[in-house]
C-alpha cells in the first residue's frame, strides 16, 4: 500500500512540478499572522493555525503563517473534505488542532474548521477546505496551480477566499 501511495506521489509531483515555471509569492508576516509551535518541515502539525495573504504572480492569495502557499479543491462544497487517503498525501490539509490566527486583511468570518473522515479538524476559509501542495517546500513556491487531479480543479485562493483560475 505504501509502495502505491509513493508511485502516486511522484507521478504528482511530475505532472505538477515540471510543465512550466513555477511563480513565487512574497511574504511579510505581521505579528497576528504567524502561528507558534509549528514546523516548515511538518506544516500541518501547528498548535496555532495561521493564515495570511502574500503578494504573488496572481495577486495577492492565502498563505500560512510560515508564507506557504495554500490551495482549494473545488469540488468541495460547504467545508466538507474531500481530499483523503492518497489524495491528501499530494495535497496535505492544513489542519487546526488548536486555536486559529489570521491577518487583519481577512475576514474573520470566512475562518472555520471542519471535521475530516479521520477526525482532525481542517482550517477552511470562505468555506472552502485549505490544503498544501507536496511538491512546494518553502514559502512562496506555488508549482501546482490550476491543475485537475482527484477527479476536480486544484486553485491559489484570494483574500476574499476565491480561487484564482488563472493557470
Amino acid at each position: 500500500m505504501q509502495e502505491w501511495r509513493l508511485a502516486a506521489l511522484g507521478f504528482l509531483l511530475v505532472a505538477c512540478g515540471s510543465p512550466g515555471p513555477s511563480a513565487t509569492v512574497s511574504f511579510s508576516p505581521s505579528p497576528s499572522s504567524v502561528g507558534t509551535s509549528a514546523s516548515a518541515a511538518s506544516p500541518t502539525t501547528a498548535t496555532q493555525v495561521a493564515i495570511s495573504v502574500a503578494n504573488s504572480r496572481y495577486g495577492k492569495i492565502l498563505v500560512d503563517g510560515f508564507g506557504r502557499t495554500l490551495y482549494l479543491f473545488d469540488i468541495e462544497r460547504d467545508r466538507v473534505p474531500l481530499c483523503n487517503g492518497v489524495c491528501a498525501v499530494a495535497w496535505p490539509p492544513l489542519l487546526a488542532p488548536g486555536g486559529v490566527a489570521s491577518a487583519p486583511e481577512l475576514d474573520q468570518a470566512l475562518v472555520a474548521t471542519a471535521v475530516r473522515n479521520d477526525g482532525s479538524s481542517q482550517l477552511t476559509y470562505n468555506r472552502h477546505p485549505l490544503y498544501y501542495y507536496a511538491g512546494d517546500h518553502s514559502a512562496g513556491e506555488i508549482k501546482c496551480q490550476a491543475v485537475i487531479e482527484f477527479g476536480g480543479g486544484w486553485y491559489v485562493i484570494d483574500a476574499q477566499g476565491n480561487k484564482i483560475s488563472t493557470p
